[in-house]
């Protein structure tokens, strides 16, 4: 099964090979899609209209009224299509459909969409009005001229004053067509995130003390070989003895070289006076009084290496031993500890010692010994001592009118909220708080409970339920259902739990427009008048077209609501 990248890939290089007028080739790529959309079928039928197979492409504009019936370019082009074909009769209809589906508006711009095109109320007159000529019904023909030059918006809907002129001289015309690269394009977006991007590049290699060293990746440290190391070491060593500077010089010229007391220069050669010294990859003239040779220990390795008098030398003696701590006294086994020492017996004439219950000129009861946890024997006045019983759990308090109880509402549409209450609530005020948690009217909303013990549910019609309702609470728990009440006689409003779902993209183009994309569910709050509807999504108000959407909620008529043409 192909994916969603690969079908998006055909649906591009289909429209590009369009563009170049390749429409053989875009049609293989379109009918390549599996399970094709409305817009891919609406492709399909406009290049076959293109490559003139009118029968085949008025099959797929049908396939794609099947997948949207509201979309009113696709009644226009399949009218046509049924025109070409000689089917006046169904061309008529689907012309008249779609100026139905145009709702009284001078024109809809499928751009949101992904169709650069405006299909015009005054073109689909026309169309009609040549469909009423062709049927030899010429009065109906110059009504509909008429009624389309009235509302005719561009330039190129002058063709509708020369059609009423060839009317006159009773002489057909030619039908308004859409141009054959005018397709439903993917968002140039989402084209562009199909090839993978490499964001972080070729790694380069800038500096590495391997020669010649061109590698980059991951791997362990590499060890360079030792002709490597004595090659970077002697392209490193200066050469000349190495010297200290005692004495700040200033240069005077450009051969000379600034040098500071504490610097070492390496000299390379001496000459009346005048030290030609290496300074910090520099050479140049330094006076020889403000030098003092040092001793060249390099090549010596560690014992070797020039120090500055400054730096202290690093210890040479080796830290001293941590010092050996005893081994701990092994522990005897527990049955070779000696005996614990018995307790005192106390006294027989001071009876206070004595336990309540015995008498008082009788022995204090013999010494037991009991096996402890350790294989020893203790006594049984030193045993370990059992815990206590643990106390009974605290019985709950019973509810007061003040206290916060939680209240699952199941809806017999599988919707289930939790609302706070206080314990005694009244009916008007708990269905209240159900409404506006369901975001429903009041009107519609009845609660029902379940008795103890019973598994049929009641309705809570008033407020002496509730005193029933409320000794079901159990735990700090209540569970209720909520039902909608329907009345057969009267229609729902859009104000009543009402919930549409988003069939097309629409961007806001006035400040107080509601934008969404396809997809969303909006809330109804409140209907305009027959094409505008108020609603709420993503957190903000506005009103949008009733066209752009469909119900979402089965309660809500669908005469109601009605998606994008």
């Amino acid at each position: 099964m192909a994916t969603l990248k690969e079908n998006l890939r055909l649906w591009d290089e289909g429209v590009a090979a369009c563009d170049r007028g390749e429409f053989r080739t875009a049609l293989e790529k379109f009918t390549g899609i599996q399970d094709p959309s409305a817009k891919i079928l609406f492709n399909i039928g406009t290049v076959q209209m293109a490559l003139g197979q009118v029968q085949p492409a008025a099959k797929s504009f049908s396939s794609t009224l099947e997948k949207d019936e509201h979309l009113s370019v696709a009644y226009f082009q399949r009218g046509l299509a049924n025109f070409k074909c000689g089917r006046d009769q169904e061309g008529l209809r689907d012309f008249q459909e779609s100026y139905q589906r145009l709702r009284r508006n001078a024109l809809i711009d499928y751009k949101q969409l992904g169709l650069r095109y405006k299909l015009c109320a005054c073109e689909v007159l026309y169309n009609t009005a040549l469909v009423h000529f062709k049927l030899g019904q010429t009065a109906q023909c110059r009504e509909m001229l008429l009624e389309a030059q009235k509302i005719k918006i561009e330039p190129r809907h002058n063709v509708i004053d020369t059609a009423l002129e060839c009317l006159d001289r009773h002489q057909t015309f030619q039908p308004i067509e859409m141009p054959s690269n005018v397709l439903f394009r993917p968002a140039t977006s989402i084209i562009q995130n199909l090839e993978k991007k490499d964001y972080l590049g070729k790694a380069k290699v800038v500096s590495s003390i391997t020669d010649r060293d061109d590698f980059s990746g991951f791997e362990p440290l590499r060890r360079p070989k030792e002709s490597q190391t004595k090659s970077l070491d002697a392209a490193l060593r200066p050469e000349g003895t190495p010297h200290r500077v005692v004495r700040d010089h200033v240069p005077n010229s450009a051969e000379e070289l600034e040098v500071r007391v504490g610097n070492m220069v390496f000299v390379a050669a001496q000459e009346e006076g005048w030290c030609s010294v290496s300074f910090s990859n520099k050479i140049g003239l330094v006076p020889a009084v403000c030098l003092e040779e040092l001793e060249d220990k390099r090549g010596k390795g560690e014992e070797g290496r020039i120090r500055d008098s400054k730096v202290p030398e690093p210890p040479r003696s080796k830290p001293p031993q941590p010092p050996v701590r005893p081994d701990p006294p092994a522990r005897l086994p527990p049955l070779l500890m000696p005996p614990k020492k018995a307790l005192p017996t106390p006294p027989e004439e001071d009876s206070a010692f004595l336990p309540p219950s015995a008498p008082p000129d009788r022995a204090p009861p013999p010494l037991q010994l009991v096996r402890g946890s350790d294989n020893g024997f203790y006594d049984a006045e030193e045993a370990p001592i059992s815990p206590p019983a643990r106390p009974p759990p605290p019985r709950p308090p019973s509810l007061s009118t003040d206290m916060p109880v939680v209240v699952k509402v199941h809806h017999t549409d599988s919707y289930t909220v939790a609302i706070r209450s206080k314990t005694g609530a009244s009916l008007r005020d708990l269905t209240v708080m159900v409404a506006n948690k369901f975001e429903m009217s009041e009107d519609v909303v009845t609660l029902w409970y379940k008795k103890d013990g019973e598994e049929e549910m009641a309705e809570i019609a008033k407020d002496e339920d509730m005193r029933e309702v409320w000794s079901t609470v159990r735990e700090g728990q209540l569970t209720l259902w909520l039902k909608d009440r329907k009345d057969p006689q009267e229609g729902l409003s859009p104000m009543q739990f009402s919930k549409v779902v988003a069939l097309h993209d629409y961007e806001a183009s006035e400040p107080g427009d509601l934008g969404f994309m396809e997809g969303d569910v909006i809330t109804i709050m409140s209907q305009v008048n027959e094409d505008w509807l108020e609603g709420r999504s993503r957190g903000n108000v506005g009103i949008f077209p009733a066209g752009y959407v469909k119900p979402w909620d089965k309660r809500l008529p669908k005469e109601r609501m009605s998606c994008a043409c």
